[in-house]
């Protein structure tokens, strides 16, 4: 039970974390005038890296970030199962994104047409998978490169001692997934809570982009391993 506990407290953790990192995304697109000279969505994918790092440097759970590196041996696990160690991760960082989410939309609940209030509801919207080939396909699709950059953002911060490797490591990886429009999981249930979006769609959205994720993580780790022993 002690196991249990503790990877559920890191994945709150890191679901707040991520969340965090949401909400600056949400204050760059809110409170950047459209014309400023810099794009402030290119703002917004810049500051929503520090979620990661946050996590990376305390060590918190994120599904994200485990499910590729997950079934190598010698990953620590804790003494439980690996797929429930997983469910763990994902359950905390669904309770810890939402937090955040709750918060901020009770925080905005009395603010009817500001600005932040306007993006969250945008942000919230665009998380909605539409019944169709196309939303789905795109969904997967999205969430499955994404789940491929957060893997690479997080191999070099691992694979380096360097803190400005580690750092821009991250930043260059996560910017450029928020920056294209991919899915990430944890992102998106902050960002549907925060707008109270939640439906059948945004429920299915999710558990596809938790697939995506999943897939492109598992990918990247396979290709790794086989890169890693063809230079033994």
């Amino acid at each position: 039970m002690k196991e249990r506990l503790k990877t559920l407290y890191l994945g709150i953790l890191a679901g707040a974390a991520i969340a965090f990192g949401g909400l600056l995304f949400l204050f760059a697109s809110a409170f950047i005038p459209a014309d400023f000279i810099i794009d402030r969505k290119l703002i917004g994918a810049l500051l929503f890296p520090v979620g990661l790092l946050l996590v990376c440097y305390f060590k918190f759970y994120l599904y994200t970030g485990k499910i590729g590196i997950a079934f190598n041996p010698g990953v620590k696990k804790e003494s439980i199962n690996v797929f429930e160690w997983l469910l763990y991760i994902l359950i905390g960082n669904a309770i810890g994104a939402a937090l955040i989410g709750i918060i901020l939309y009770l925080i905005l609940l009395p603010f009817d047409g500001s600005l932040l209030k306007e993006a969250v509801k945008a942000a919230g919207e665009s998380r909605i998978t539409p019944f169709t080939f196309e939303g789905i396909f795109s969904m997967t699709f999205k969430s499955t490169l994404c789940g491929m950059l957060v893997y690479l953002g997080i191999l070099f911060f691992n694979l380096s001692n360097n803190h400005f490797v580690k750092v821009s490591g991250i930043v260059v990886t996560i910017s450029f997934f928020v920056y294209a429009g991919f899915q990430h999981c944890v992102a998106n249930m902050f960002y549907l809570t925060a707008a109270l979006l939640w439906n059948l769609n945004s429920f299915v959205g999710l558990l596809l982009c938790i697939v995506g994720n999943s897939i492109g993580a598992l990918i990247l780790n396979v290709i790794a391993q086989l890169a890693q022993k063809a230079t033994k």
